[in-house]
């Protein structure tokens, strides 16, 4: 029951943080284009969030970003507390999320492959050369 709803409170947090992202906070290091909120682990206790947050750009970019979040986090920890009820407002910690970086490499190196293999394969017809074992198991005759 305390894990569903701490994952209920993490995601009420992430979705007032993006919204405030993206209507209160002016600081031009942050890009409400570029900066979004990937997810919220919110502590047992309530006491404590870590927010990670996805930048697009260079790693200088992402490091101004995620400087200028952290030192913002006072005030945009203030203006959350104002939409959210809660008997004490979490201490905010924002970090980058690394998973969604890797996540995003897998599916561009995913995409890479799938476009080598349909290469090959214009290729080989091309050349009249039949489709490879591996090839004739995808696909039914």
């Amino acid at each position: 029951m305390q894990g569903r709803r701490l994952e209920r409170i993490g995601n009420l947090i992430r979705n007032v943080i993006g919204e405030l992202l993206l209507s209160k906070i002016s600081d031009p290091r942050i890009d409400p284009a570029r900066v979004s909120v990937t997810r919220v682990e919110v502590a047992d206790d309530l006491l404590t969030a870590k927010v990670y947050i996805s930048v697009l750009g260079t790693e200088p970019q992402q490091r101004t970003a995620l400087a200028a979040l952290k030192h913002a986090a006072g005030h945009i920890q203030e203006l959350m507390m104002r939409q959210i009820e809660l008997r004490s407002t979490p201490l905010l910690r924002f970090e980058l999320d690394t998973q969604f970086k890797k996540a995003l490499a897998t599916f561009e190196i995913l995409q890479k492959v799938s476009q080598e293999l349909q290469q090959k394969d214009e290729e080989r017809a091309a050349e009249g050369t039949p489709p490879s074992p591996d090839d004739a198991a995808k696909e039914p005759e």
